[in-house]
């Protein structure tokens, strides 16, 4: 299955099933299992990726951070960057809603490290920008929030012209983050230049959030007339039915503006809202916001026997909460164990399915397409760290006589002899691959021109001094090789495998002309192959 269709599996049970969440979560686990048992890295990868997303959905916290991980982990060496970066995202926001704003912001540095190294544009960059800036504030950073959300809306204005939502919340954001430093004009101009932009805004409790927002900007800049006006038209509009927690956190702060300024008629309005937002939710925080809200309204006007009773209320949530917040992160440690021991033992059936797919069965070497694989890794080190890129061609010399001869079985345990000695040279910078009936291919880089030709002289003596029978072989009646060494510095000419290959082609015909049993190393003036320099053909005794 290829790269893309993959992946598309995975899209496309997205798409299906976006409706209906718990379905969606349900197919795409069908997509592990079935990325598990094809050893399909990509499938397993995206599946892990939009299974966190779903869970997000769902607020369920375990399964986001469980399958965020394992996608991290699993798509980090696959070069799908977008997936990788959607991964980041969801475990910055699992760990963000564990309270552990460190660990976010580490996922979404490095979200936005992997953004910038690889030059993603589009949506992704600025989701990657947000939430950094969410992280710095839920860390009380606003300057930094206000650094990294005035890159956000640059970038909405350059590409996403029509966004007005999106533009229209990171903005209303940025007024708070510079509401939160002081600087109480340049919050007012931020909003002033979007109030054109109210009545494009899709989501209402947005709208609500910006008139509250204004109205604590000129409560702090003690303009009650302006702050009265715009709460009274953020409570007019207010949502019903809908309970953002943001925009009842900002409620609970410019309720005590009000209820300082003994305003009654608009602090029982806010204590009305808040009471049907606490029956309407049982979260020990949503029942916290609520209770110290009302708290707070009882003191100001005086019934501090009802004051009393909710800053009780307020203490025991508070200790519930702290209790929850413990057994969350217990919960979610024991979680990231778990997931840390089953992605240790996916990574080993990751890396033997690899390996088994990678390797030809016979030699036990690296087959053609994995050759090409390590070949394409090896060329691009090299060109950057202007190293020379090896190749030597080996063949078994008059093979054929010897399968007739010896039968076929015999001619498969040469096979493997030979390749038996060719792993013996193998390290990080020397591979070996079969590269099709009795042909080896070896590629090295970094190494100099005598060590390249060092290998190939060490391969062809071992096999002689084996002294293996070939009674068709000229060349005393015993096995031999002939090898063919190349060994370049990368430029325009040589930057495929396919183009060195075929000058170390060329050096093993030479060897083969000059009666087998031979190594010949195809040498260039210049020190590469350009074609204004002169070749040679140079023997390497053995």
């Amino acid at each position: 299955m290829g790269k893309n269709k993959s992946i598309s599996v995975v899209l496309q049970t997205c798409e299906k099933y976006k409706d209906d969440v718990q379905k969606q979560i349900k197919e795409l686990k069908r997509c592990v299992s079935e990325g598990r048992k094809s050893g399909d890295i990509l499938m397993l990868g995206a599946a892990y990726c939009y299974l966190a997303m779903a869970y997000s959905d769902e607020d369920d916290l375990r399964g986001m951070l469980l399958n965020a991980l394992k996608a991290v982990t699993i798509l980090k060496d696959t070069g799908e960057y977008d997936l990788l970066v959607r991964a980041y995202h969801v475990l910055g926001r699992a760990y963000i809603d564990q309270g552990n704003n460190q660990m976010s912001l580490v996922c979404d540095e490095t979200a936005y490290g992997i953004v910038k190294r690889h030059r993603l544009k589009g949506q992704l960059r600025i989701t990657a920008l947000n939430n950094i800036s969410v992280s710095y504030h839920a860390m009380d950073e606003p300057r930094k929030s206000i650094k990294y959300l005035n890159e956000c809306l640059e970038l909405l204005k350059k590409d996403y012209g029509e966004e007005y939502t999106d533009y229209f919340m990171y903005s209303v954001n940025l007024a708070g983050c510079h509401k939160d430093v002081g600087e109480l004009e340049r919050a007012d101009e931020i909003f002033d230049s979007i109030y054109g932009l109210l009545d494009k805004v899709e989501f209402k409790p947005l709208v609500c959030d910006y008139y509250i927002r204004r109205a604590i900007v000129s409560y702090l800049r003690e303009d009650i007339k302006a702050g009265n006006g715009y709460i009274d038209t953020a409570l007019s509009s207010f949502p019903k039915n809908i309970y953002p927690l943001p925009l009842y956190d900002d409620l609970c702060e410019v309720s005590r503006f009000i209820t300082n300024n003994k305003d009654r008629e608009r602090s029982k309005r806010i204590f009305d809202l808040m009471t049907v937002f606490a029956e309407n939710n049982e979260g020990t925080l949503e029942q916290l916001f609520a209770t110290r809200m009302i708290a707070n309204y009882y003191k100001n006007f005086g019934e501090y026997e009802l004051a009393t009773e909710y800053f009780s209320k307020c203490e025991e949530l508070n200790e519930r909460q702290m209790r929850e917040l413990r057994e969350m992160q217990m919960k979610l440690h024991n979680t990231t164990r778990s997931a840390e021991a089953e992605i240790r033992k996916l990574k080993r059936k990751m890396r033997e399915n690899e390996d088994l797919v990678s390797r030809d069965p016979l030699s036990k070497l690296l087959n053609r397409s994995a050759l090409l694989r390590v070949s394409s890794e090896f060329i691009e080190s090299a060109a950057k760290k202007r190293q020379k890129v090896g190749v030597i061609f080996i063949d078994i010399d008059c093979f054929k006589e010897c399968n007739d001869t010896y039968g076929h079985a015999k001619g498969d345990e040469i096979i493997r002899q030979v390749a038996d000695v060719c792993r013996k040279r193998e390290t990080k910078n020397v591979r070996f691959a079969r590269y099709g009936g009795d042909e080896f291919f070896g590629i090295t880089r970094g190494l100099t021109d005598g060590e390249v030709c060092d290998i190939a002289r060490i391969i062809c003596k071992d096999i002689r001094i084996a002294d293996i029978p070939n009674e068709k072989n000229p060349n005393g009646g015993r096995l031999t090789l002939s090898a063919g060494v190349i060994n370049v510095t990368i430029t325009d000419k040589t930057d495929t495998i396919l183009e060195i290959a075929n000058y170390a082609d060329k050096a093993l015909y030479y060897a083969k002309n000059a009666g087998r049993n031979a190594i010949y190393e195809l040498v260039h003036s210049d020190g590469g192959t350009n074609d204004t320099g002169s070749s040679a053909y140079i023997k390497i005794d053995f």
